[in-house]
């Protein structure tokens, strides 16, 4: 089973860096276009007006007469969160771009791991390929009319990365222990 989920996760790093390298492809105007369409989405969500009854119109907090119509409006507690990933919709798209590469490329080493000649040091190569991969998309902007090599990108991929090792770290050193409690002397691989 461990060994299907390598493969599995081999794939799915494959296709995620595939997907990177298509968005990299990306003139400025495709670009922006998209970034700006996911931005609206993301920042329209920031406040949600709920009628209180089926056939008022949506008036915001007027009150008037008997005869008026009311819509009480509930601010959205994440709208500032929403407005900031609005703003900066490019860092956050490569934070969770990296993410996933980081979810793939470690959840291959902790699966695969033992193959390697050195796999006591599998998840520094792991991190050595999610930085390499990073720079390695940074370097191909600037042969894309228009983009450009941006440092502060690496800081937000390695954010997605490292945050997502992390997590594979946690899960590898749960089922680790699940599988050989403290204490226990069975003989590991």
């Amino acid at each position: 089973m461990k060994h299907i989920v390598g493969w599995i996760s081999v794939v799915l790093l494959v296709v995620t860096l595939a997907s990177i390298w298509m968005l990299t492809e990306q003139n400025v105007e495709q670009t922006s276009s998209l970034s700006e369409s996911t931005a609206r989405a993301v920042e329209g969500q920031s406040v949600s007006v709920q009628p209180e009854t089926a056939g008022e119109t949506q008036a915001g907090d007027a009150v008037g007469d008997a005869g008026s119509t009311t819509a009480t409006v509930h601010p959205d507690p994440f709208a500032p969160v929403r407005l900031w990933m609005g703003a900066n919709i490019r860092r956050v798209a490569h934070t969770v771009e990296f993410f996933f590469v980081g979810l793939f490329a470690s959840a291959t080493v902790a699966c695969l791991g033992e193959c390697l000649p050195c796999a006591r040091f599998r998840y520094v190569l792991a991190l050595l390929f999610c930085d390499v991969c990073s720079v390695g998309d940074q370097v191909h902007k600037i042969f894309v009319p228009g983009r450009h090599f941006d440092m502060i990108d690496l800081g937000f991929d390695a954010a997605g990365y490292v945050v997502a090792m992390l997590l594979v770290l946690l899960a590898a050193a749960l089922v680790q222990r699940a599988t050989f409690p403290i204490g226990a002397h069975a003989k590991r691989r």
